[in-house]
């Protein structure tokens, strides 16, 4: 069943989360408002849906870049219409493992399932490489900030940031250590070797075996480099040796100005090696199992709690409670249990001295089984994102002072209560109450908590109806990173649900978004005007890219993006010098000489932004090829027989690429 709704009118444009970071941190949690809806109800294992958005702005066309420090740039929206996902159990089942993935995007419940999206059939090793560094160096998936990222100290031990599902899901800002080990875990979960190296503690990267050589990769500033036969990903030991390497890339990542290069680091800082060699405790998925009455909620915003562990850079004397992380977004788990007897068995971890008791037609409740003894009843809830904050809520009737009612909670296991909550002898009567745990929790600095446990207990002294539980409410906020939530998109969006229970299952997904027409996108680039597409060049002859100007309906174009690539996917560039913004307007872009190679065939693509910094969609993928002769020299066509009666070919010289025989390099 799926019904979408039109909701009280609000203003169509959202404030950016900077903007409101004060405002949020400080406000009370509540259900965010949105102007549309859509709730779908699941009852099979695999569902699809469509959901339309309306307007014309969304968190992708609205893409920007800033600065962190040092030109290492992030990726925030100026515009963001989604506010809530709820997936939700309303049945009387356990649901296993729910999840939805929105337009393909953002598949990141496992390593397993990352990796379907990168690695293609029939790739190298080199490939499969370089298609990792691509998903571990895109500006949605992290972004180096020390001060701001979780934990400190050796990936050795912090294996926390180090997890790929953990960096892609909930922690933005990493830093060099983690993106390497990163790199370095999903290579090894494919059988490529690697490890991660330093120059001196001054930065790290990733190495990867292959082709009898180790190859760079740097994640966290968005870069590999080539050698001079500009095919060939060079090693730690070629850059030390020839820092040149290193200086005529393009460091950064596109949106980058470019960050000063690291070759001198290269050559005259210590190599500190440090191999993952059990990639087991960096493995972990975005696991749950949804009980009767629970349901997790993907939010946009936050209300400012976060953990940032052991990170003496973030939290100092003169500012206690840290430094927010970019992309934060504070969800929530929410566990109303059913007390009826059947699910209270199963939802409960223990009950003792405990009845469920239903009358009239009433919803069930909980009584002391026998007066004088405690009675009580204990959850634990799990998340699969850290819980940094909560409150239990709950409904009591209590008769009169003499009968017990206290509330604790216990991080971790269940050997560590504390007490939450105690009725005072004036609280008598229907008594409702909703208690902060966060100083229970106290995320900030401590290890991730994804598991705790609350208990419920009571005391009937007199009669057992003296005193009983009406309902529990428990909610957890957790930390989430914004940039892995499922978001809508401008258009027609599908939806493919799946979970992985073995029974019947209801469920309910609620889609709560808002739509922005402000600004009318520009139009893509479309079409080149050199090279031609899908014509040949010669090496001497191809200066510069040039396209269409883009045409925007209302403003002007601003700046434009660039890709080339050696694949028609585009998965990841030539070099990094050819994934660039070329802060210019003009829609041309003088090419770096001294790359691009001969007998290749090339793609590449452009979009626009337009003076609102609002992005149209890619162009069309052109291709050309590069050959060593003028294109523009006569062709000879030899006299046709019927047994070679087929197009004839340029009178190209039939040449092969070098041959660059370097020194054998020991076997790791």
């Amino acid at each position: 069943m799926k019904k979408n709704t039109m909701k009280t009118s609000k203003p169509n444009f959202r404030l950016p989360i900077a903007m409101c970071m004060a405002i949020i941190a400080i406000a009370p949690y509540m259900r965010a408002e949105a102007a549309k809806e859509h709730v779908e109800e699941i009852t099979t294992a695999t569902h699809t849906y469509q959901i339309k958005m309306d307007g014309t702005l969304d968190e992708f066309n609205t893409a920007d870049y800033y600065d962190t420090y040092g030109n290492s740039m992030r990726f925030q929206s100026k515009f963001q219409p989604n506010e809530y996902v709820i997936i939700e159990n309303i049945g009387d089942t356990d649901v296993v493992n729910p999840r939805i993935v929105i337009n393909g995007r953002r598949n990141r419940f496992s390593v397993d399932d990352i990796l379907a999206d990168v690695i293609k059939p029939g790739m190298t090793d080199a490939e499969k490489a370089l298609a990792i560094w691509a998903y571990v160096a895109n500006t949605e998936l992290q972004s180096h900030d020390n001060d701001r990222r979780v934990d400190n100290g050796s990936i050795l031990i912090n294996k926390e940031l180090a997890n790929p599902v953990k960096l892609s899901n909930i922690y933005y800002c990493s830093g060099c250590q983690f993106a390497a080990a990163s790199i370095s875990v999903l290579c090894e979960y494919i059988g490529l070797k690697a490890r991660t190296a330093a120059m001196g503690s001054a930065h790290r990267i990733a190495e990867v075996w292959y082709d009898d050589d180790w190859h760079i990769l740097d994640g966290d500033q968005r870069t590999f480099y080539l050698e001079k036969d500009n095919k060939t990903l060079a090693s730690y030991d070629d850059i030390r040796n020839d820092p040149c390497l290193c200086d005529r890339n393009h460091d950064g990542g596109f949106a980058s100005r470019g960050i000063k290069s690291r070759g001198s680091q290269y050559k005259n800082l210590p190599q500190n090696i440090i191999d993952i060699n059990d990639i087991k405790p960096y493995l972990s998925t975005m696991a749950m199992t949804l009980r009767p009455g629970e349901k997790l909620i993907w939010r946009w915003d936050h209300i400012g709690k976060y953990r940032c562990g052991a990170n003496d850079r973030n939290i100092k004397s003169d500012r206690p409670q840290g430094l927010l992380p970019y992309q934060l977004a504070n969800g929530k788990m929410v566990y109303q249990p059913k007390l009826d007897s059947a699910l209270l068995a199963r939802g409960a971890v223990e009950n003792v001295n405990i009845k469920s008791v239903a009358e009239n037609g009433k919803p069930s409740r909980l009584l002391p089984a026998e007066t004088g003894k405690p009675a009580y009843v204990v959850y634990k809830v799990s998340s699969a994102y850290p819980v940094v904050g909560g409150t239990v809520g709950v409904k009591l009737s209590r008769k009169t002072a003499d009968q017990i009612c206290r509330i604790y909670v216990s991080v971790y296991d269940a050997n560590n209560w504390a007490e939450a909550w105690s009725a005072k002898d004036a609280d008598t009567g229907e008594l409702e109450r909703k208690i902060a745990i966060d100083s229970a929790l106290n995320p900030l600095p401590t290890p991730a908590i994804y598991n705790y446990y609350v208990k419920f207990e009571i005391q009937a002294n007199n009669a057992a109806s003296d005193v009983c539980i009406n309902e529990i409410c428990i909610e957890s906020d957790v930390q989430m990173s914004g940039t892995s939530l499922p978001s809508l998109s401008v258009g027609e969006n599908n939806v493919a649900y799946r979970d992985e229970s073995n029974q019947d299952r209801r469920v309910r997904i609620t889609h709560g978004w808002n739509e922005n027409s402000m600004v009318i996108p520009p139009l893509a680039p479309e079409k080149p005007t050199s090279p031609d597409n899908g014509g040949q060049v010669s090496v001497a002859a191809l200066k510069r890219f040039k396209w269409e100007p883009a045409k925007d309906p209302d403003g002007y174009i601003a700046d434009y993006h660039i890709q080339i690539s050696l694949r028609p996917d585009m998965l990841y560039p030539v070099s990094p010098v050819f994934d660039r913004i070329i802060f210019s307007a003009e829609p041309v872009w003088q090419i770096p000489q001294g790359w691009l190679r001969p007998y290749k065939t090339y793609y590449w693509r452009v979009r626009a932004k337009d003076s609102w910094g609002v992005w149209s969609g890619w162009s069309n993928v052109w291709q050309f090829s590069l050959i060593a002769s003028p294109a523009t020299q006569k062709v000879v066509k030899p006299a046709q027989t019927k047994e070679a009666a087929k197009p004839a070919e340029p009178n190209v010289p039939k040449q092969t690429e070098p041959n660059v025989v370097k020194p054998a390099t020991a076997t790791p």
